[in-house]
């Protein structure tokens, strides 16, 4: 699948202060990329150097696969963008904003603008202006500029925070049309997980400035499933047995751990089994994982499993 965005040690400074770490990112055409990470974590800075507001202090970009600087800012204008706030005339209605920029990109077309009112949903807002909008009115006003030059790929920073959770359904609700009917490739940035995990199909974790995970919606799904996770001597001789019992369901960790997700197989019946085999247990529990704990372990250390050891 076509790689929308590579990064590749992205690092940031601002004089003695490093904001990023060596960023390693990668969006595939057709996603919607979660980056998740606490106020300050440096979300803005990335979304920054991505959209070219802001210069890296090393490392390289490929957008849309651009190999010099020249590509990278022509591929730019593929792109759509809301970084920090909504950039609207107080004074001018939804409509008025829209013919505005549509002038100054060079781009007016009555259809164009009201099919992206429509698509928004802010055909009906007549020409009440943008300064006595609702915040969930001005954020999809500020998608419906960036939207005027038809991108391939958009990139939103923070556009949950504050909204109301009708706002929220609505706004979800918007970007999963943008990418399934548009077929729009999505980088959105967060720290409401829980929101995000409606819409993302891929998540990266950003804390300190560094990307501690990358992980598709399915791994954490699996990962999140109630599981029993067993410790051994040696793996390499329970894979086996497993099989022989019609288990299969389950990943090797390390060579002492192995983590098994057969919903049907219990903790009693797993330790018969390997009594029966003479195989020692060092360790044996159920676990399970939610999004909120998993984020929790990775950007403060704390536990992220809900454990019942036996």
């Amino acid at each position: 699948m076509e790689n929308i965005l590579e990064l590749k040690n992205i690092s940031k400074s601002f004089k003695q202060y490093n904001v990023l770490h060596d960023i390693d990112l990668t969006i595939k055409k057709g996603d919607i990329y979660g980056l998740i990470g606490k106020n300050g974590a440096g979300k803005t800075t990335l979304l920054k150097i991505i959209t070219s507001l802001s210069k890296q202090s090393s490392g390289t970009i490929q957008l849309f696969g651009s190999h010099t600087h020249k590509d990278f800012i022509h591929s730019l204008k593929r792109t759509g963008s809301v970084i920090e706030t909504p950039v609207a005339y107080d004074n001018l209605s939804a409509k008025e904003n829209l013919i505005y920029y549509s002038k100054l990109r060079g781009v007016v077309d009555e259809k164009d603008i009201e099919d992206t009112l429509k698509l928004v949903d802010l055909s009906d807002v007549g020409k009440k202006k943008f300064k006595h909008f609702s915040l969930g009115m001005k954020q999809k006003l500020g998608i419906a500029i960036a939207l005027l030059s038809k991108p391939d790929f958009l990139i939103l920073d923070e556009p949950i925070n504050g909204l109301d959770p009708i706002a929220i359904v609505e706004f979800r609700e918007l970007l999963k049309k943008l990418n399934t009917e548009l077929n729009i490739t999505i980088l959105i940035s967060s720290h409401i997980l829980t929101e995000l995990y409606h819409v993302a199909n891929r998540f990266g974790i950003l804390n300190n400035g560094t990307l501690v995970e990358e992980i598709t919606k399915e791994e954490f799904e699996k990962m999140s499933q109630t599981m029993i996770t067993l410790q051994v001597t040696d793996t390499a001789k329970v894979t086996p047995i497993l099989h022989e019992h019609s288990i299969h369901n389950f990943k090797i960790i390390s060579s002492s751990e192995i983590n098994i997700y057969e919903p049907e197989v219990g903790v009693s019946e797993l330790i018969q089994i390997l009594m029966n085999e003479k195989i020692a247990i060092n360790g044996i529990y159920k676990t399970g994982i939610d999004l909120e704990n998993h984020f929790k372990s990775l950007v403060d250390g704390t536990v992220s499993t809900n454990k019942e050891d036996k």
